[in-house]
């Protein structure tokens, strides 16, 4: 007999296992979350700043 409260559970159950397999795959395939990409632009930034800085 189908029971979808045990069916939601299975579905949580296997987001559990695969979402570290995913996050390695994007991490390793060359793709960045939003925030991370923003953090490096700020940094950029910044370092270019003080490397204008330095040069005046």
């Amino acid at each position: 007999m189908f029971n979808p409260l045990k069916m939601t559970g299975d579905i949580k159950g296997m987001e559990k296992m695969l979402r570290p397999a995913l996050e390695k795959f994007l991490k390793e395939s060359g793709f960045v979350k939003k925030a991370e990409l923003s953090k490096l632009e700020a940094r950029i930034k910044k370092l270019e700043a003080e490397v204008k800085n330095l040069k005046s």
